[in-house]
Formats: C-alpha cells, structure tokens, sequence
C-alpha cells in the first residue's frame, strides 16, 4: 500500500463523506456533532435540509481534504427507487429535469442526490433512528435499493438511541437493526452512535470505520487526514485533564485564616456559644468569624466548579454556561485547624467536630445551595455519599484558626469534577447548548473502578494541602492522578480504545497493538 500524494499535474486528493438518508432521522444534528459547529438547519419536520453543502474537516500540507457532507433527505423514497431503475439514462435525465424538477420539487433533489453519491461519494454515511424498529422503518427497504445503485460503501450510523430510557429495550432495538440490515450487501458497517449523547471516542470509533470500507489504494492517505481528526480530540482531553488538575489545586491550597481574636472563645462563654452553634435550629449567619470562613470557602469552590464546567463546554466545542443552579456543594467536608485551650478540649470528639455542617443555602449567592448533594444531574457522591467533617486537627504552636477543606471532600471533588467531565465529552453539539446530564450507573461504576486505586496516592497529596501542593513535583504526581482516573474510567466504558487511552509509555517504548486510528497515536 503506498500513501497517495499528488503530483504537480494532479490535484490534491479529496476524500468525501456523505451523510445522506431518510428525512428527519438526524442527519444534520450528526453532523454537526462530528463537525463540532452549527451549520445546517434542525427542525422536527421533513425536507429541512434541501442542498449538498460540504464541510471540511480535515487538511494535510499537501492539500488534501477529508469532507462532510450535509444532504437533503431520500423523502419520497418508493417513487426515487422507481425513478432510477429505468435503464436508460437519458430518459431518467427527461423525466427528472423536465417534469420532476417543476412538479415535486423533493423527489427532484432526491435523484439529484443519488447520482452526487454516485460519482463524488467515497462512502456514504447513513444514519437511521432507532426511535423505529425495522418493521416500522419501512423506506429503508427502497432506500437501500437506491444506494445499491449509487454503488458505493455504506455505514450505517444507529442514531437517536439516547432517548430510549430502557437499556434492554435500546440493546434489543439495536440487536434488531443489525440483524434487518445484514441482509443488504452494500451496507459495510453498523456503527452505534447517537449524535446527541455519543462520547469522542465513538467518533473516532467511526472513522476507524471508514477508513476500513475504503478502496485499499486510498487507505493509507485517508488515515493522515483521520489521524488529525484524532489528534484534536487528544488536545482536548489532555486540556481536560489541566483544567481539572489546576481546579483541584486551587482547592486543595484554598484557606481561611482567623485572626487570634476571632478563633479563640475560651470560658463558659465560648462553651455555650459553640453548643447554641451545634443545636439543629441554629442558622448561621454573616456575624459568626468561623462559619462566614466557612461560606467563604463554599462559595470560591462553587465558583471554581463553575468555571471548570464552563471552560470544559467550550473546550469540547460546545455552547452555553453552567448555570449555578445546577451546582451543589457538599458542606459535611471542613478542616478546621486551631489552637484548643483546656475549656474546649473535652468538647473536640462531640460538638466541635459536628458544628462545621449543615450550611442554609441563604449564605450563598448566584443560586448556589449547600447540603449534601450532588455536583451535576442530581448524582449522588459516586464513593458512596458526602465526605465527613474532619473536626479539630491540633498544631503545635499554632497561634491561629485555619480553615481549610477536609482530605476526604477533596477526594469527593476529584470525583464529581470526573462526572462533569464525563457529562461534557457525552454531550453532542446536535443537542444544541449544553445542559446538566444526569451521571448514569455506567459512569458511577467506572470512576469507582479507576479512582479507587488512586486513593493512597490522593491521601498522600492532600495530608498537607497547604505545603505539599505547592512544589512542581506534587502538582506533577496529582496530575498524573487526575489523567490516569480519566483514562481509567474512559476505558471502562469504551475497552475497544485500550491502544488510545493506555497510560503514556516512557520514551522509546513500543505502543501496544489496537484499532487502526490508536496504532497511529504518538505517546509522548
């Protein structure tokens, strides 16, 4: 196999992608999903799109392209097929130009469409909606005639399975569309992939695909322009990982100092003060040092976490903000460091250790609500709930108050920063803007997986936020953490990309053997 590279007499090569079916089976909201931009209309009606306009997605130094296209639908999907079996084309041209083109204007573009496929497609990616069963799906028998007579490679893209809420009743629709279209030769490939909730690497998974139905000759140039598509959804996930690693740190080095005065309430006086604080009916509020610390702290996370959602969104191409009201904080998670005098030390294992929870949401601004919740979606803490107050840790020669997060809550955000992460790279842009996904027990069982062998490594790092995060090495160590639980839980759902997700091997080592666009990845 040799690489196709063009001569000065020859033009560059182009390699052309058709996304071409029924009317209103997603096909633009697939594109521009794989696009990563809005292009096209999107409307719950048939004949919305009515052009072939392409898009680029990729270009090599030679000026070679990879190209999408966006078509109009098949439509009228029994007349086309009759239209086309006519033998003689010079008919087919009258009847199409001189009557069809004036009369119905749709089945027009139709056959216009199956001969643009016929002489400029290289594969035609063809998406059907598994919101139908095969049985109901009835143009698809007329359409599959349609592109046997196109006559060129067919992918079949089982699209909009996001919205069947049953996970039996999607794999059974799945199992049932696969089995319907193996019986039609043209039809290459079945790829799963809902332009709304599929994750990057079913894309690549995708152009893994094609570049397999190509002709042998064009393989290997397909595959430079492919491994570019590829690289950049690496760039984004590498920038994940910083984002969430800069996001920890900024947690983890987050404090609250009070100064002598305000941290210390000795006497019965103190005493009493700490046991009103810790009565079920107290309310915090603005005039008390240690809990306005305390909203402090919340509030800065909050907004972090915010920040974080937003900057993923617009890394991986997509539109909207988080929106406040979709973070919660947990609040059980305060460390408390200070100077105990002998009045408040027989109080440190019962009501000073509890007296740092149960923030109102009245502290808070911008919508954000404290208690013990969930980040995203309404998802509860994927290691099994909030993490604990940790109380009074006493310092020797500690002349101040400082209030800081606990180990165990920035373990917890490790977590739920994974879940945001796994709601943003699950998004498709076809949705439109982005929205809070609710995690599901497919996420939550692969980040316990991945994290729980990261613990030690993450209690090491977090003992002494304040000293050790500061050193290059410990924000080295903590982002290798973060990139291996990210990888880790990615290839828990998706095991087939092993070659692309492997831990990075040291420099010169031999890459493991996998799918064609996960050999062609260069581990650094």
């Amino acid at each position: 196999m040799t690489e196709h590279t063009p001569t000065p007499s020859q033009p560059p090569r182009q390699w052309q992608l058709f996304i071409a079916a029924h009317t209103n089976v997603g096909k633009t909201a697939l594109l521009r999903t794989l696009l990563g931009q809005d292009v096209g209309e999107v409307h719950d009606a048939p004949d919305v799109t009515r052009a072939v306009t392409a898009h680029e997605l990729a270009r090599d130094e030679q000026g070679q392209t990879l190209a999408l296209w966006d078509t109009p639908g098949f439509g009228d999907s029994f007349r086309l097929a009759q239209r086309l079996r006519r033998r003689s084309a010079w008919l087919r041209w009258l009847r199409r130009e001189c009557w069809d083109r004036w009369r119905t204007p749709a089945l027009w573009r139709a056959q216009r469409l199956a001969h643009t496929l016929r002489t400029q497609a290289d594969v035609v990616l063809y998406p059907v909606s598994l919101l139908e069963s095969p049985n109901d799906a009835v143009y698809v028998a007329p359409e599959m005639e349609v592109l046997r007579w196109v006559g060129k490679p067919v992918v079949v893209i089982l699209n909009q399975g996001g919205a069947l809420s049953d996970e039996a009743q999607r794999d059974h629709r799945v199992q049932q569309w696969r089995s319907a279209l193996a019986a039609h030769a043209e039809v290459r490939t079945v790829i799963d992939l809902d332009a709304f909730s599929r994750c990057w690497l079913q894309e690549l998974t995708l152009f893994d695909e094609i570049g397999r139905v190509l002709p042998e000759a064009d393989q290997l140039g397909y595959q430079g322009l492919a491994q570019q598509v590829q690289q950049a959804h690496l760039v984004r996930f590498e920038a994940s990982v910083a984002a969430l690693t800069h996001c920890l740190i900024e947690t983890a080095r987050d404090r609250c100092e009070l100064a002598p005065a305000q941290a210390s309430s000795s006497g019965l006086t103190g005493t009493l003060e700490r046991l009103r604080q810790h009565l079920p009916w107290h309310k915090a509020g603005p005039g008390n040092p240690t809990e306005q610390a305390q909203a402090d702290l919340a509030q800065r996370y909050a907004q972090r976490t915010q920040g974080l959602a937003t900057h993923l969104i617009a890394l991986h191409r997509l539109d909207g903000v988080a929106a406040a009201d979709v973070l919660a904080v947990t609040t059980e998670a305060w460390r408390v460091s200070a100077p105990l005098d002998k009045s408040s030390a027989s109080l440190v294992g019962g009501v000073l250790s509890g007296m740092l929870t149960g923030l109102g949401a009245d502290l808070m601004t911008g919508g954000l609500s404290l208690g013990a919740g969930a980040l995203v979606g309404g998802v509860a803490g994927a290691l099994g709930g909030a993490a604990i107050a940790g109380g009074y840790n006493v310092v020797t020669h500690q002349d101040k108050k400082v209030i800081r997060w606990d180990p165990r809550a920035l373990e917890e955000s490790l977590a739920k920063a994974v879940v945001l992460y796994l709601g943003v790279a699950h998004f498709g842009r076809g949705q439109g803007q982005w929205q809070q996904q609710a995690a599901t027990a497919q996420w939550l069982a692969a980040l316990e997986h991945t994290l729980k062998p990261q613990l030690n490594t993450l209690q090491a790092l977090w003992a002494e936020p304040d000293a050790v995060l500061v050193t290059p090495q410990a924000e080295a160590r903590l982002h290798t953490v973060v990139d291996a639980v990210l990888r880790g839980a990615l290839l828990q759902l998706y095991p087939d990309r092993h070659a692309l997700l492997a831990p990075r091997l040291p420099l010169g080592a031999t890459p493991p053997a996998g799918t064609m666009l996960g050999d062609a990845h260069a581990h650094s």
